[in-house]
């Protein structure tokens, strides 16, 4: 099992299309940074220029306007490139390893290995790899914007005198960002990395059923598409409806609820490993 996971890694981390999709993910989010940082300077020059008109006393530096928390790609909640990034979530995670297991059906490599080795083994590997995959593709291109941002737009501390400005009036973690938001941030990557890699396994699992590599690949998106089509159409008849889909509670400034994030997790991680171990370890490939 051991050295069939390594081998597993080795395939998802060296293929070409990880890296295609890694350096996409990379240069949406160095636009993103790009466009922050120069929003943050242009800020700096309307303050100065604030404070030359006002004087001393009646200047506010406004500084928690002006911070890494509300700044880099995962909480500008009002720019283009963090909404193509999360759109983009689905199709970035699968089309770094989620494809492989149909290739290799296809090919034939699969008849070749389960016939020397145990059948779960293959395909729990397989899982771990695709999950891995899908949640780095997602994550790595993340950390790149916060660090570059940070390097640039100081880390001010939160102030709930400023809530309206961090669009986070309704979020489930919202004390933890106002009192620890370096571990907030913390949390936003983690949650997205291991969201991205069960949405990679989906694609995974899609393959006992599709019979189309770019199905498989684009599947996945189109459903959460979907499902965000179908909360903003019912929280038009019921405002009252908390949201619920996944694209809501990956950003940092996301409106949904812990049972929101707990269901959608276990759901997801229940159907894919459900199909893929269970349903791989039955059927025939041959």
């Amino acid at each position: 099992m051991k050295r069939l996971l390594q081998i597993e890694l080795k395939k998802a981390f060296s293929n070409k299309l990880f890296w295609i999709t890694l350096a996409l993910g990379l240069l949406i989010v160095s636009i993103s940074a790009a466009q922050n940082i120069g929003r943050y300077f242009w800020s700096l020059e309307a303050k100065q220029l604030q404070k030359e008109l006002l004087g001393e006393g009646a200047y506010n530096p406004l500084y928690p306007l002006s911070a890494l928390y509300n700044n880099w790609i995962g909480a500008d909640y009002a720019a283009p490139m963090t909404s193509l990034y999360y759109i983009l979530l689905p199709l970035l995670a699968s089309l770094a390893y989620g494809w492989s297991y149909f290739t290799e059906k296809k090919s034939g490599y699969v008849k070749n290995v389960v016939t020397r080795i145990d059948k779960k083994k293959y395909y729990l590997s397989k899982y771990i790899a695709v999950f891995l995959a899908g949640g780095a593709v997602v994550a790595i291109p993340l950390l790149v914007n916060v660090l570059a941002v940070a390097c640039v737009v100081p880390a001010y501390q939160p102030d709930m005198f400023y809530g309206m400005y961090y669009a986070m009036s309704y979020h489930y973690m919202i004390r933890l960002f106002f009192s620890m938001p370096v571990l907030y941030v913390a949390y936003v990557l983690v949650l997205d990395f291991v969201f991205a890699g069960l949405i990679a396994t989906l694609s995974l699992a899609l393959t006992f059923f599709v019979n189309n590599r770019f199905a498989v690949v684009l599947l996945p998106m189109l459903f959460f598409m979907w499902v965000q089509y179908m909360q903003d159409l019912a929280r038009q008849t019921f405002p009252f409806i908390s949201p619920f889909s996944p694209q809501e509670f990956l950003k940092a400034y996301g409106r949904s609820t812990l049972i929101w994030v707990v269901v959608w997790g276990i759901g997801l991680l229940v159907v894919t490993l459900g199909i893929v171990y269970g349903k791989g370890a039955k059927d025939d490939v041959f």
